[in-house]
């Protein structure tokens, strides 16, 4: 959970924090971006042949990656950075250089982790939810977050015939998922859990 006492101290309104929330992320998912190739995660998707729409919903939560099943959904505890670098992402424009990539390097793994209960900053391990209370919403509360998004099936079939289809595509995100972790992990050496959610409407 957020540090409020820490935002307080550093003098961050609400607006102030979301906008420098905004910013972070951005930059963030363009480091990522530059690490991993998520739109040939994109295209695998879209080559599946198994009638996965896109979503309705999600669209708009990624702020630099521009893709349309894959999202970037860490909660960030922007209080946790140094004054300096809290100045230096003030001023942010949409131009990103070293001195910011290299702010993102320094400091995602921390700002991602959450880590701060009623009694203070722990070191523990434990599960924190992202979505409805249910068991396949929760994750590291140290992990680098993502969400696999996917709309209604582009073709209409039910019966026996969609419950197939619903088997395969699990199938096919299940092993979709193994590989973005994998390289994940392996390139950024950073915790990675990856969510999956259908939008039925």
């Amino acid at each position: 959970m957020k540090n409020i006492e820490l935002i307080n101290n550093k003098g961050l309104d609400d607006n102030q924090y979301k906008d420098l929330e905004k910013k972070y992320k951005y930059l963030l998912e363009y480091y990522l971006s530059t690490i991993i190739n998520f739109n040939e995660y994109e295209e695998e998707i879209n080559n599946s042949n198994l009638y996965i729409g896109k979503n309705s919903k999600y669209k708009s939560i990624n702020l630099y990656l521009n893709l349309d099943y894959i999202f970037l959904i860490n909660n960030l505890f922007i209080e946790k950075l140094s004054m300096d670098d809290i100045n230096l992402l003030s001023n942010f424009n949409g131009n990103v250089n070293n001195e910011l990539i290299d702010l993102i390097k320094r400091t995602y793994k921390d700002i991602i982790l959450d880590n701060y209960t009623k009694d203070g900053y722990i070191e523990d391990t434990y599960k924190v939810c992202y979505g409805d209370v249910v068991p396949f919403n929760f994750v590291d509360n140290d992990a680098l977050v993502l969400k696999i998004y996917y709309g209604k099936n582009t073709r209409n079939i039910d019966g026996k015939e969609f419950i197939e289809l619903h088997k395969k595509q699990l199938n096919f995100f299940n092993i979709l998922i193994d590989k973005i972790i994998n390289e994940i992990e392996e390139k950024l050496d950073v915790k990675c859990n990856v969510l999956l959610e259908k939008d039925i409407y």
